[in-house]
């Protein structure tokens, strides 16, 4: 909107979209319902989905004859080794992506995010951030780590995404192989657990836990619906090294 283009947002809610997205035409669609997508992006040049990676067959198959690039979102959770229904989906959406950009129907392109951070919406950040202030200031926050937090996560800004997702509308070299999105450098887990509680005024106190028996704990405390810091699915996440290059990022979409 801020560059004059003429945007068109589309969403489930009427009510939000104009709360949310002001400025623009508002259309609702449902994802659920692909023929209310197809109505909705009847007349679309350009199509950016922010959807979940499982609804790219549903974005591609609802792209009008006259689109000319679509962009849509996967995530990099598609590298974890882990057991996980969700890395599944984007794997398969990625799949749908390939297949369709082989067919050369239109310019496509897809961006996997690492950890987004910086967002109302934000579930593993804010989550991290409201453990912290149920903390009296000056009080050492318990911060349970597999491995002390030694290993690394790459997360990135909702504003640099917002921004990439902008620039590969028009970014000749966006069209290609899946392009991953990541701040720009990996830290520790540690470290990361610090900069979160220093952001509310508190101060991070790590500790080594063995991981099975912690990620079976905070499992078994989320069915009781406490607040926690983590999911027991999050704290095992925390195991994997999480390093991506954004060397692509940075020449494909400037």
């Amino acid at each position: 909107v801020a560059e004059g283009r003429d945007v068109v947002a589309v969403g489930r809610d009427a009510g939000r979209l104009t709360e949310r997205v002001p400025g623009c035409t508002h259309r609702v669609s449902d994802l659920a319902r692909p023929q209310t997508v197809a109505t909705a992006l009847a007349d679309a040049t350009h199509v950016v989905s922010l959807a979940h990676a499982r609804f790219i067959p549903v974005v591609l198959d609802s792209l009008p004859q006259g689109c000319q690039r679509v962009v849509v979102t996967g995530s990099t959770r598609k590298f974890t080794r882990l057991p996980d229904p969700a890395a599944d989906a984007v794997r398969a959406g990625e799949a749908a992506f390939l297949d369709f950009q082989a067919r050369g129907s239109c310019e496509a392109a897809l961006l996997h995010p690492s950890m987004i951070y910086g967002s109302p919406e934000d579930r593993s950040v804010n989550r991290l951030l409201a453990w912290y202030r149920r903390w009296p200031r000056g009080w050492p926050v318990p911060t349970p780590l597999p491995g002390g937090g030694r290993h690394l996560v790459q997360p990135v800004h909702v504003d640099d995404v917002v921004a990439a997702f902008v620039a590969a509308l028009d970014a000749p070299g966006a069209p290609g192989e899946p392009i991953i999105l990541a701040g720009p450098e990996p830290i520790t887990y540690r470290a990361f657990a610090a900069a979160c509680a220093a952001a509310v005024g508190r101060r991070a106190w790590v500790l080594p836990v063995p991981l099975r028996p912690a990620a079976a704990m905070l499992d078994m405390l989320a069915a009781l619906r406490l607040p926690l810091p983590a999911s027991g699915a999050a704290l095992r996440r925390t195991a994997e090294d999480k390093r991506f290059d954004i060397t692509p990022a940075k020449r494909r979409l400037g």
